[in-house]
């Protein structure tokens, strides 16, 4: 069996994806082999970059990297040799391209990237660039039995380790949008280790008490779970809403600026996101859903319903005499926050349809080292406006690199200190050490200081400040 990691579209008229001049096809038997090497390089299934960075004149690569549990997972890359990496996680039905779709002056991905970072953009499982696996077929029931639980404890570990080993730090910023959060979360419940890897978290829209979603498609979905999960079995549907060629044709057709019924797909977002007709660009209908939705399993979903119906950021509930075996009780634990030891800074809007603020609130009297708690001063800002709204660099980008660049100073600063006493002990400090403590000073020294920091929560129990 050979796989092929990225499809390739045109969307508008542009080509989205293209591969280069040659692709390199990977065999079961090199997968194999390089699974028992679970933390080296890896060798890339497909050597493609992506159109869209490069048409801005920016570097681009593509990097394939194995989970423990078999599955293949696609990052791309705007590098920066020797810079501080960040990593890069989007939210359900989504992939990587949401945070370059919008052009270097509001795609996140870009403005990291001119800001000197090195950016790294995950995939989750079931997306249209993470749809394979060392043994199992995409077509296989066995190969959707996930949830976002399975994300957090294979997936970012796998990239974190990945793009560490390639970057040659210790450390690495994370941004995750919506279910790009609540994985973090996960992550760091289960595997608390990986706290140490975390310079800082930035959850835009973020993900875990959702027992008050506005959102009436999901409200729906609560309403007949049972009888969906079930349905869902009888008829082995495993995937939910993967990206088609059909899917993206259909929209480049009914959602360009001169259909009639562009009005309609702009309806169908605020439906499921929120409505602000002011801060969406319709001219880019067309890219954004022709990358969103991408796939994602039933069970994801499942898993989601469970926690607007029990009001906990627990693990997946699988009936009760599963439970008592697989948790060895009869409801499923809650994930414990308190483990997630890392400075975080929370970005919420009052018109998200999918989080709200009530739950945001709940979520930073439990995280034990919440540095910011920010919302978004405008009222009709809705859940996808974090990655696409018009003036979303003004309103929540430039908080979030003054949230960076205060966590970077404040690690520089106890650095410098530690860097005195060792000297003064006479300790040798190695050069690699000197050049990152460099590093991280110069990119420090770049970014204005100035914005105002308000909304912050009072509980928070690390001062950057100091």
């Amino acid at each position: 069996m050979y796989l092929l990691a990225i499809q390739v579209y045109t969307v508008a008229g542009e080509v989205v994806y293209e591969p280069e001049d040659e692709t390199l096809l990977v065999s079961d038997d090199k997968i194999t082999s390089h699974l028992s090497r679970p933390h080296q390089i890896r060798t890339l299934i497909c050597k493609q970059k992506p159109k869209l960075m490069r048409k801005y004149g920016y570097p681009s690569e593509t990097h394939t990297v194995f989970t423990k549990d078999g599955y293949i997972l696609e990052m791309h890359r705007i590098p920066k040799k020797g810079a501080q990496p960040v990593l890069l996680m989007h939210g359900i039905l989504d992939t990587s391209a949401t945070w370059v779709l919008m052009g270097p002056k509001s795609g996140l991905g870009y403005v990291l990237s001119d800001l000197g970072y090195d950016v790294w953009m995950g995939n989750a499982r079931g997306n249209r660039y993470s749809k394979n696996h060392t043994s199992l077929n995409s077509d296989y029931v066995e190969f959707w039995d996930f949830t976002f639980h399975e994300m957090g404890k294979y997936d970012l570990p796998a990239n974190i380790d990945y793009i560490l080993a390639n970057t040659g730090y210790d450390q690495l910023h994370y941004i995750g949008h919506s279910q790009g959060t609540a994985v973090f979360w996960v992550l760091c419940s289960e595997q608390p280790q990986y706290t140490q890897k975390i310079l800082s978290m930035h959850a835009l829209a973020p993900i875990a008490y959702i027992a008050d979603m506005k959102s009436p498609l999901f409200r729906t979905l609560v309403l007949f779970l049972d009888f969906f999960t079930a349905a869902s079995r009888m008829l082995r549907i495993t995937e939910f809403m993967p990206n088609t060629k059909f899917l993206v044709d259909h929209s480049q057709l009914v959602c360009h600026d001169n259909a009639m019924t562009q009005e309609v797909c702009s309806n169908i977002l605020f439906l499921v996101a929120g409505y602000n007709s002011e801060q969406l660009n319709k001219t880019m209908l067309p890219v954004m859903l022709s990358h969103t939705p991408s796939g994602a399993s039933i069970k994801q979903l499942e898993h989601f319903g469970q926690l607007m119906k029990s009001g906990h950021f627990r693990k997946f509930d699988r009936g009760y005499l599963r439970n008592q075996l697989e948790y060895n009780r009869m409801t499923p634990p809650d994930y414990d926050l308190s483990k997630v030891k890392v400075p975080v800074a929370l970005y919420y809007s009052m018109n998200d349809m999918l989080v709200s603020t009530t739950g945001v609130d709940r979520l930073a009297r439990e995280l034990p080292q919440v540095i910011d708690k920010y919302l978004v001063p405008m009222e009709q800002f809705n859940h996808l406006d974090f990655l696409w709204a018009i003036d979303v660099k003004t309103l929540v980008y430039n908080r979030l690199i003054r949230n960076l660049r205060r966590v970077e100073n404040f690690k520089l600063k106890h650095a410098n200190k530690g860097l005195q006493n060792m000297a003064t002990a006479g300790v040798a400090i190695s050069n690699n050490n000197l050049q990152k403590m460099h590093a991280l000073a110069t990119a420090s020294n770049n970014t204005p200081n100035t914005l105002p920091l308000t909304n912050a929560n009072a509980n928070a129990n690390i001062n950057l400040n100091a």
